[in-house]
């Protein structure tokens, strides 16, 4: 960029005419990377598949309408948490808003350079789980809480899309379940209760209902099955294994 002396009339002495960006290159962004999965998920040859949000929707029960006895229990219920668990909790509220799988890298003490093969699974369980949520949110377009309850006043960005069931929950749920075939046991309980926290603060923020939350849960369970038949996933699951 300089004008008195241009980069390019920089003499160099040999070019890495050799250089290559191999398949298995440590250096692939994982969040793209991971995308690769999708088309094999969509092709798994069975009820699941490219039918997978449909089978998984039809498992899911129903719920209840807007002003209902339960939902407005519901609603008292995040109304209160609001008050009395909010204030402390807005930290973790604000660090799990976005990436919380990190939150999981921080309780196993690993990294995308440590692990990269853990973390390149974590990153799959993601996009599957992303296109699943999409999927069935769009099915089943539940109202937020805060739309109801306006005073509910979420401390974060509402997310452009609807409540049923919860993402946060889904993919922290899917994410753990791989987790579980790759970490000691004596941890498995640590990450189901963080898995349970991540998904209760959505509560707290106002975000979701209580049976988004579970509803995700429940469709994680569902979908695992399906992941676990990608040949992506076998093999990354086998590599992380390793590490």
């Amino acid at each position: 960029m300089r004008a008195d002396r241009p980069l390019a009339d920089f003499q160099v002495n040999q070019l890495n005419t050799g250089a290559t960006f191999a398949p298995d290159d440590a250096r692939w962004d994982p969040d793209l990377l991971s995308l690769e999965i999708l088309h094999e998920f969509l092709a798994v040859p069975d009820a699941a598949g490219a039918a997978a949000w449909k089978a998984v929707a039809g498992a899911l029960p129903n719920f209840d309408a807007n002003g209902s006895a339960a939902v407005m229990t519901e609603i008292d219920r995040l109304r209160v948490l609001a008050v009395t668990e909010r204030p402390e909790a807005l930290g973790e509220i604000l660090e799990q808003d976005q990436n919380f799988q990190l939150t999981m890298l921080h309780l196993l003490m690993i990294n995308g350079l440590s692990h990269p093969k853990t973390h390149l699974l974590m990153k799959l369980a993601a996009r599957v789980g992303e296109l699943m949520m999409i999927q069935l949110k769009r099915h089943f377009s539940r109202a937020r809480p805060s739309q109801i309850c306006p005073t509910l006043y979420p401390p974060v960005a509402m997310p452009g899309h609807s409540a049923y069931p919860a993402g946060h929950a889904l993919i922290a749920r899917l994410t753990a379940l791989c987790l579980k075939q790759v970490v000691p046991p004596e941890v498995h309980d640590s990450l189901d209760e963080l898995v349970r926290r991540i998904s209760i603060n959505r509560l707290i923020a106002g975000l979701h209902f209580a049976t988004d939350n579970s509803a995700g849960v429940q469709a994680a369970d569902l979908i695992f099955p399906v992941l676990q038949q990608c040949p992506l996933y076998q093999s990354t699951l086998a590599a992380a294994q390793n590490e």
